[in-house]
């Protein structure tokens, strides 16, 4: 079976059991779960407080939180199953929801991991969902990561999926955290934009102090692609 359709049967089965109310545990098969729906005309998107940040825990209506509860058992079960359907299932449908509801649940949930695997792709896929929604929560929450290893793969992780949809935002993260200069990462990045999207990576370049030698090194990658 394609990847494409186990992960279509995945989101089909997952969506059922939703609807019935006993994902990963909950008990009465008759429950409709109301809170799994997120766009109600008129309504605001559950879990959003006003301007559209996440609400914090005493601002989510009871629903909400027991949405959240529900959710955050779900993807901890799939981390202790180390089933690998189970798990892709959980950080594809169930992960991204928590984000929107309660980003805070998960920086704690990965806080709890014991150092390897689970933990490893925990927080990877934490960061690969978090920086393209909200960069300056997830950023924030990658710098207080205590270990250097952690901070730093987490932000070669998320440099890395900024630069297939915005390159000036990886760079930006990746000279927060002062990483891809030295192994010539940025460079390469840079010279890939110049070569898909010419002008959008001039006016980047263009609007950076032309006397920071880290702009130097940057042009010259772009005129080099000018030029072949």
């Amino acid at each position: 079976m394609k990847r494409s359709s186990a992960l279509l049967i995945a989101a089909a089965l997952v969506t059922g059991a939703m609807s019935a109310g006993y994902l990963f545990g909950a008990h009465d098969a008759r429950t409709q779960d109301s809170t799994s729906t997120h766009s109600l005309a008129g309504a605001r998107t559950p879990g959003l407080a006003t301007g559209g940040r996440p609400a914090t825990a005493a601002e989510l209506s009871d629903a909400d939180r027991a949405r959240v509860q529900q959710i955050a058992l779900g993807i901890e079960r799939a981390l202790v199953a180390r089933d690998s359907g189970q798990r892709e299932t959980a950080f594809a449908f169930l992960l991204p929801e928590l984000i929107e509801l309660q980003p805070e649940r998960l920086v704690a949930m990965v806080a709890r991991q014991e150092p390897g695997e689970s933990r490893d792709a925990l927080r990877d896929e934490v960061v690969r969902q978090w920086i393209v929604r909200d960069r300056e929560a997830a950023t924030a929450w990658m710098g207080s990561l205590e270990d250097e290893a952690e901070r730093e793969a987490s932000a070669t992780l998320a440099m890395r999926t900024l630069a297939a949809s915005s390159p000036a935002d990886a760079i930006e993260v990746a000279d927060q955290f002062g990483i891809g200069r030295d192994d010539g990462t940025l460079e390469h990045m840079v010279q890939i934009w110049a070569t898909e999207k010419p002008d959008e990576a001039m006016r980047w370049i263009d609007s950076q102090s032309p006397t920071d030698p880290r702009t130097v090194q940057l042009r010259a990658r772009i005129d080099l692609v000018r030029a072949q």
